[in-house]
């Protein structure tokens, strides 16, 4: 007799009817603890299924509360739920699909600080998270705890996703750090709240990660570790590439004490910044304002509803891919007598590295570029077209 309640055999009666997929792996499932960074575009559908499937305790971390704008890619969520914290929701809905599953609602960061205590007692942990500060540090954890680790991203049209196990119990496996040594430069790939992501995308790539998970969970198949998968959405192709263990690689045994700031953060020195209240006095007197987001950011967040202000909207990836437009609006702007423009983007970043890199091309027309410093999301409500959640 199986120990699972008769209820959830009955719930999960077509699964088990899978050729290599019996009662024996049901419990394993049952059994295993999983523990998931991130409530968001990957790790809420990765939540639902893994629950759907029979996962028995799941742990979600996550200090973030819900927006509307996650709503597209993140399953869980719903318009009513719009302000509330999303590991909180997320248990709600968890529970909705399981009975008796145990499911911790941790929100917090995973931190330096706390990474490995919260691995003790984990079988599984899932990377969902955004950034490659996040992405590096619950590497070198469960490197340093032997956890195995379901690895995931998504940008855009693509998504990527791998098992990695190394560390105590697996020696000679494969992590993280064989593909990737190097953390890379956290402004050198792009976020989704800049770049853009297709919200279904998300939810193939989880449930790319889930068959990974459930397939090493029920011991169906450990040959995957080291086997990333990159699936590309406008094709609908899913390619392969195994990495190997790299024997010269010292096993990561401790944490780093920082792995960088947030992939938005900009350096004071990027470019001269000050406030939006001073921009919006400099454009009472006549100074112009150049707004660098795409364009799908600035029609949900029109910044300068409140003052009514005429300004220029020149997206960074129309400049980035034809600088002459960037000198042509400055042109612009010298012949209208300009001597002064505002630039600004959601962070500050973009808007930074637009001044750095038309800084010549101001200076020999006599204009002083100025951005925004923290960019309009730090900005109060009042300067915005919407309200903020």
């Amino acid at each position: 007799m199986s120990p699972l309640p008769r209820e959830e055999l009955y719930r999960v009666a077509r699964q088990t009817l899978l050729p290599g997929f019996g009662i024996p792996q049901q419990e394993a499932l049952h059994g295993t603890h999983v523990f998931v960074i991130g409530a968001g575009g990957l790790g809420c559908p990765l939540m639902q299924q893994l629950a759907a499937a029979g996962v028995g305790e799941i742990s979600v971390i996550d200090d973030d509360t819900v927006d509307l704008t996650n709503i597209h890619r993140q399953i869980l969520f719903g318009t009513h739920d719009v302000g509330r914290p999303k590991v909180d929701v997320a248990a709600e809905k968890l529970r909705q699909l399981q009975t008796g599953i145990v499911v911790h609602a941790i929100r917090d960061r995973f931190t330096v600080d706390n990474a490995v205590g919260y691995l003790r007692g984990v079988d599984i942990l899932v990377d969902g998270s955004d950034t490659f500060a996040t992405k590096f540090l619950a590497a070198d954890a469960a490197e340093i705890t032997g956890t195995p680790l379901v690895w995931g991203s998504v940008l855009r049209y693509r998504g990527d996703c791998a098992v990695w196990w190394s560390g105590p119990g697996a020696e000679s496996g494969v992590g993280m750090r064989d593909l990737y040594p190097l953390q890379p430069d956290p402004d050198s790939v792009p976020d989704c709240a800049t770049a853009g992501v297709l919200g279904v995308t998300t939810s193939v790539v989880a449930g790319l990660m889930s068959t990974e998970l459930i397939q090493f969970a029920t011991g169906m198949n450990h040959d995957r570790v080291g086997l990333s998968s990159i699936y590309d959405a406008l094709t609908a192709s899913v390619t392969h590439f195994r990495v190997p263990h790299d024997p010269a690689r010292e096993l990561t045994t401790q944490l780093q004490q920082d792995y960088g700031s947030a992939a938005c953060a900009v350096p004071d020195a990027d470019a001269a910044a000050a406030t939006a209240p001073e921009m919006f006095e400099d454009l009472r007197d006549g100074a112009a304002a150049i707004d660098v987001r795409e364009a799908g950011e600035a029609a949900i967040d029109d910044f300068f509803f409140a003052a009514g202000t005429e300004h220029y909207h020149l997206p960074t990836s129309v400049w980035q891919d034809d600088p002459e437009v960037a000198r042509c609006l400055l042109d612009s702007l010298q012949a209208e007598g300009q001597r002064k423009a505002w630039v600004y983007c959601a962070s500050g970043k973009r808007s930074a590295n637009f001044i750095s890199t038309f800084a010549a091309d101001a200076k020999q027309r006599g204009i002083n570029m100025l951005n925004v410093a923290g960019g309009i999301t730090s900005q109060p409500a009042a300067f915005h077209g919407i309200p903020k959640h």
